[in-house]
């Protein structure tokens, strides 16, 4: 398995390019990308799926036409589903941004576990930075978006943000084993044991 991060946009968005023997996963394709598109086209003999761990313009900007030109579906948590085509909600209003709305092909619950070829996923729902935020478990890979950076958490300001829940889903987080590799939405990556001990939001 391979994971490979680029960075994307004005708002310096990590997406993720996964890939197995028979599956892969785009995680978070923020703007359209030529390189993020060839990726799934190298793929298309694989079983391929589009990830959005939620719904703010910054992670979904290239999802629709990524979507079209490469014949993939995108998921994305059950509760988030709705701010791809609400400018109010996916932040587009507030920042500008032409953003082509849309709705997802898959809805994803907590604890949901499911498969893009080898590629074996759990879903974990991290309300707070988002209503309907998720985290998607890979092995000892985690693809937080913006709900846990390194030595952060992501902003509670925003429509549907909520503090007290994001406080809740980190620590949620930090119930999974410490060794397991956390990979941000936006800057670099970091690992459960080192945010338990040093994020200063968490105490």
């Amino acid at each position: 398995m391979e994971i490979k991060a680029i960075t994307l946009g004005d708002m310096g968005t990590n997406c993720y390019l996964v890939s197995g023997k028979s599956g892969a996963v785009v995680i978070d394709p923020a703007v359209n990308s030529a390189e993020v598109t060839e990726f799934l086209k190298k793929n298309e003999n694989k079983e391929r799926l589009i990830l959005i761990t939620h719904a703010h313009f910054d992670h979904i900007g290239g999802a629709k036409t990524l979507s079209e030109e490469t014949d993939t579906k995108i998921g994305i948590g059950e509760f988030d589903n709705d701010g791809l085509s609400n400018p109010n909600k996916n932040l587009s209003q507030l920042f500008g941004v032409d953003l082509t709305h849309f709705s997802a092909d898959i809805l994803f619950k907590d604890g949901e576990k499911f498969s893009v070829g080898d590629l074996e996923f759990e879903v974990i729902y991290t309300s707070g930075h988002t209503e309907g935020g998720v985290c998607y478990l890979l092995n000892d890979n985690l693809f937080s978006g913006d709900t846990l950076f390194y030595e952060s958490i992501g902003r509670t300001d925003f429509p549907t943000g909520d503090l007290r829940k994001l406080i809740n889903s980190v620590h949620k987080l930090f119930e999974l084993d410490g060794k397991i590799k956390v990979f941000s939405g936006h800057g670099p990556s970091t690992d459960i044991d080192h945010e338990k001990q040093f994020n200063p939001y968490i105490r």
